[in-house]
């Protein structure tokens, strides 16, 4: 039985799609030996999971995630009221093994991202650099995810597999999470409600009684 133009395309973006798995592959096997060394630091600094180098481009990503002002609070704000950013993210990854592999991952390919163009890892660079690289990752996640027609996501997903075993396509994983976990912590954090006027949680005492008002 012949096949149809929908099996046809089943068939291409599954070997696209694995295509795109060797690459990632191929790209993280290159970049084993700084992952051992760096898992081989975690538990002996200050923070529970990151490493120095991991906490220098969180630091930096949220800044860019969530950036402040005179007038605005911004992720690198949470600490006046809290633990800083950097602990909260810590935090956030150390319980989750999903978050881990792509934190892990992500963080080292921004900073050999930056190497390979500005000679520098990701928090040493200026910060225009930086924001250049991140939307750089959020142009690929979007064309990689986005909702366009077969044939562009064919093309997309094709030079998706040069980007992959560079490494590029990893730093590109990384930003939808690395960006859902940045809003999370902020319009979390006590900071946040100060600045909204919202008298809610976090409350660290909760509620004594459902009748009587809170007390200060």
């Amino acid at each position: 039985m012949p096949l149809t133009a929908s099996d046809l395309r089943r068939v291409c973006i599954g070997c696209f799609n694995f295509a795109v798995r060797v690459g990632l592959a191929v790209a993280t096997r290159g970049m084993a030996k700084e992952l051992a060394r760096r898992d081989d630091q975690r538990g002996r600094n200050t923070l529970r999971w990151f490493t120095p180098d991991e906490a220098a481009v969180v630091v930096a990503l949220a800044r860019i995630i969530v950036p402040s002002d005179e007038e605005t609070p911004g992720l690198e704000d949470i600490g006046v009221l809290g633990p800083p950013a950097v602990v909260m993210f810590d935090r956030l990854v150390a319980t989750s093994c999903y978050r881990q592999q792509i934190y892990s991952r992500g963080l080292l390919a921004f900073d050999v991202w930056a190497v390979s163009k500005h000679g520098h890892k990701f928090a040493e660079i200026p910060e225009q650099a930086q924001k250049a690289l991140f939307a750089a990752a959020q142009d690929l996640h979007e064309r990689w995810t986005g909702g366009t027609s077969a044939a562009k996501k064919a093309v997309h997903r094709l030079r998706a597999l040069t980007l992959a075993s560079r490494g590029t396509l990893i730093a590109a994983q990384l930003y939808d999470q690395i960006r859902s976990d940045s809003l999370q912590l902020f319009y979390t954090s006590r900071v946040a409600w100060t600045w909204l006027g919202y008298d809610g949680p976090p409350m660290d005492k909760g509620y004594q009684s459902l009748v009587a008002p809170r007390e200060p």
